[in-house]
């Protein structure tokens, strides 16, 4: 008898602990919209790449992306290596150079840290024109520099609207760009608000498996 009542607390035990855990309050906090119907890209580039229906985390590379490098490698290790398992997720990086040699140089670099998801990143060519047109319609801390580049990243929702945080450090502070020189402001700033824009648009309302995705390609 007593080797029953302990095997059956053994598999309540836990199973009563998981519905509770399920049953609680998820504490996230909902990240503000700056900006809505920004630029969607498939505007410029007739091809499958879009900001709807995907999270996006846009970056600025200009016309000489490599002396972004260092950049990209950050954001790389700090912010895609923890989202690109998601099926919704994407990182864009906008630049205007014609050399594509350069391009496949730094993919090639990214890719090598990235296994098989490195497709969830892409690097797509617009103009002068183009680039400016998506930039400005984001709520920017500074223009584009004279390379049409800038050093901050910039989250767009599923609905093509521009997300940030209102209460930054506790000081009511607006963020809606992250700096990608700096380490704390990826991990601390611009991973957490992704992951919280995530979860309001994905985890709330799709499976576990729609979310990560099977077969992709």
């Amino acid at each position: 008898m007593k080797k029953k009542i302990i095997l059956a607390l053994l598999f309540i035990g836990p199973l009563g602990f998981f519905i509770f855990l399920s049953l609680g309050d998820v504490n996230f906090k909902p990240c503000e919209i700056f900006n809505k119907n920004i630029v969607e890209i498939a505007t410029f580039k007739k091809d499958t790449t879009s900001f709807e229906n995907h999270i996006n985390i846009i970056t600025f590379l200009g016309n000489k992306p490599e002396a972004k490098e260092v950049q990209l490698f950050n954001i790389n290790q700090v912010v895609f290596k923890k989202l690109k398992k998601y099926k919704r997720f994407q990182m864009i990086s906008v630049h205007s150079d014609l050399d594509s040699l350069k391009i496949k140089s730094i993919q090639e670099k990214l890719a090598k840290t990235t296994d098989d998801k490195f497709f969830k990143w892409k690097f797509i060519y617009l103009d002068s024109l183009e680039i400016t047109k998506l930039y400005q319609s984001l709520k920017t801390l500074a223009p584009l520099d004279d390379r049409l580049a800038s050093n901050q990243a910039f989250i767009i929702d599923k609905n093509r609207n521009q997300r940030g945080r209102t209460d930054d450090d506790k000081i009511g502070e607006e963020v809606f760009a992250y700096d990608l020189s700096s380490i704390n402001d990826l991990k601390n700033k611009l991973l957490v608000d992704t992951e919280n824009v995530f979860y309001e648009q994905e985890v709330s309302t799709t499976s576990r498996k729609e979310r990560l995705g099977k077969n992709e390609e």
